[in-house]
């Protein structure tokens, strides 16, 4: 994938911007290096609290809609099977936000000095964005094709009005599935590596990073079949460029686009319910090495808790699969009923041209006789 290349006076404002950040992360770090050499030369195990960092949007944010249950976010969930695996006091800090995206998340959240102070303390960095970067688009890209000037405060209002669009002229189907095809998400790209650039200036060098993909959050959505695969194309562009940079700045990914996570959300179809949140910690902690985090009493604990997250894993991934297969029968099921009613309904109109043609054929022939009779 082609990087975009930025004008000069960008990179170099980037550059003094990066400096900033290093020179901030230097002098927090600074204080730390006494007690980290204190810890490895006496080779005592680290009995104080965990500290542990989450960043990202409405999904580690734990957002819920009106009318829905309360769910715990995933950090949280994380957060509690940590201290029953070390024994340890886990001091957790969500930096999260609804609508959050990549160019939000630079310009803002990562320039918190409290927040540079956590990620250069923290044994655990959680990241999950992208998601509203590709919302965003589509509400952009809804707006310029249907020449409406309203603002789409969400992706369901602009869905709405899409689909009135197409019932009105289903030639903008195709417009829209053009535009948004034709994204050039290398936007999305600069922003993901300046995250990580700021995180690694930062971070712990024995800290722990998990980031997530994205799925799909219009699957489950009235969506046409070749603008639901348009969307899946751009989303599966965006993660392949988080795969990317896996190994360069040693995180772990938690592949969310092919867990069924879209069949676990509320009824906006876009955020996880409880189910969601417990599958995204399951999958997390499955990437994660608990064991840098093992209390040697609390071996068996680990091995239980991993054999339960191994098994709820399986289970949920098998449900998915089964509610898929069930969708495409249901879809393969309508399609021939569809099928056989307008076979149907093709015959009935055969059969009454043939009797249209009869009728006429036997009244001509009616009318020829009477001719060849009257003197």
């Amino acid at each position: 994938m082609r990087r975009m290349e930025l004008p000069g006076y960008i990179r170099r404002g980037k550059w003094i911007w990066m400096s900033a950040v290093f020179l901030i992360c230097v002098m927090l770090l600074g204080g730390r290096v006494s007690a980290e050499e204190e810890v490895q030369s006496t080779g005592t195990k680290r009995d104080g609290p965990i500290w542990y960092i989450a960043l990202g949007d409405s999904i580690p944010n734990g957002y819920y809609g009106a009318g829905e249950s309360e769910v715990t976010s995933y950090p949280i969930l994380i957060a509690g099977d940590l201290h029953k695996v070390s024994g340890r006091d886990v001091w957790i800090s969500r930096f999260t936000k609804n609508g959050l995206t990549a160019k939000k998340l630079n310009s803002t959240m990562l320039l918190e000095p409290d927040v540079q102070q956590m990620l250069s303390q923290a044994e655990l960095i959680t990241l999950t964005i992208g998601s509203n970067d590709l919302m965003n688009e589509f509400k952009k890209v809804s707006r310029e094709i249907l020449n409406n000037q309203t603002r789409f405060y969400t992706a369901d209002e602009a869905l709405a009005a899409l689909q009135d669009g197409i019932a009105e002229n289903p030639l903008l189907l195709m417009n829209i599935a053009s535009a948004i095809g034709s994204w050039d998400y290398s936007s999305f790209e600069d922003q993901w590596v300046l995250a990580m650039d700021t995180i690694a200036l930062c971070r712990r060098e024995d800290a722990q990073i998990a980031v997530t993909t994205i799925y799909n959050p219009m699957k489950g959505r009235e969506l046409p079949g070749t603008l639901n695969a348009v969307v899946e194309s751009v989303i599966s562009g965006m993660n392949e460029i988080i795969w990317k940079y896996a190994e360069e700045y040693g995180y772990q990914v938690v592949d969310l686009f092919d867990s069924g996570i879209e069949d676990l959300t509320q009824s906006d179809g876009l955020h996880p319910n409880q189910e969601g949140q417990d599958m995204i910690r399951m999958l997390m902690e499955n990437e994660l090495d608990l064991s840098e985090f093992q209390n040697p009493e609390s071996d068996e604990e680990v091995l239980r808790m991993q054999k339960e997250l191994e098994e709820a894993a399986q289970k949920k991934a098998q449900e998915a699969e089964q509610k898929r297969q069930q969708q495409r029968r249901k879809r393969v099921l309508i399609g021939v009923g569809i099928g056989a009613a307008v076979c149907l309904v093709l015959a009935g109109i055969v059969l009454l041209v043939r009797r249209n043609r009869r009728k006429k054929g036997g009244t001509g022939e009616t009318e020829a006789q009477k001719k060849s009779e009257s003197p």
